[in-house]
């Protein structure tokens, strides 16, 4: 995604190896998050709020791209801010699918980890958020839900580094 309307890193070094790393991120789950959960319990109390059920789970990424022990990418497409709502989702079938996508009223978000050899047999491990609305009014309702939820969204990425580097050196 060479032009984003939002892009955000957060990475950490970690003193183990190549494989062990990858293997972490390759077997990363949503409950290895544990510090993150309070902020999904708002947004599914959010949701309850105003549309009288629960969040749905979250989507399905697509994956985009890959280099084992290297390099992962991954896609999704939603209107997020149109919580708790089904058709907040967009499915799409591969990454040729995911950059044509232009359907007005959404935004495309990539989600990677990269690998960087730092010295001493230590990794930096990157994640980096890129998200590209498809039309202005679909950039600016995205705009405003990232003012709210941008800290919380940085703060789970920097909970799934410290869970990978954990899984990393306990394996």
């Amino acid at each position: 995604m060479p032009a984003p309307d939002v892009a955000e890193r957060h990475s950490i070094v970690i003193k183990a190896s190549r494989d062990r790393i990858w293997e972490a991120v390759s077997n990363m789950k949503a409950t290895d998050i544990r510090l993150a959960k309070p902020l999904f319990a708002v947004r599914d109390l959010l949701s309850r709020v105003r549309n009288g059920h629960p969040q749905r789970d979250l989507p399905d990424f697509t994956p985009l791209a890959e280099d084992p022990g290297r390099e992962v990418v991954q896609g999704v497409i939603g209107q997020w801010w149109r919580l708790g709502r089904a058709e907040n989702v967009a499915s799409v079938d591969g990454p040729d699918a995911f950059r044509a996508f232009d359907r007005p009223g959404y935004a495309k978000a990539t989600f990677s980890f990269l690998l960087e050899d730092v010295s001493d047999g230590r990794i930096r491990l990157v994640t980096e958020t890129r998200v590209q609305a498809t039309s202005p009014d679909a950039r600016r309702a995205f705009l405003r839900y990232w003012v709210v939820i941008r800290l919380g969204s940085g703060f789970v990425r920097r909970a799934m580094l410290a869970a990978i580097r954990a899984r990393a050196l306990s394996s």
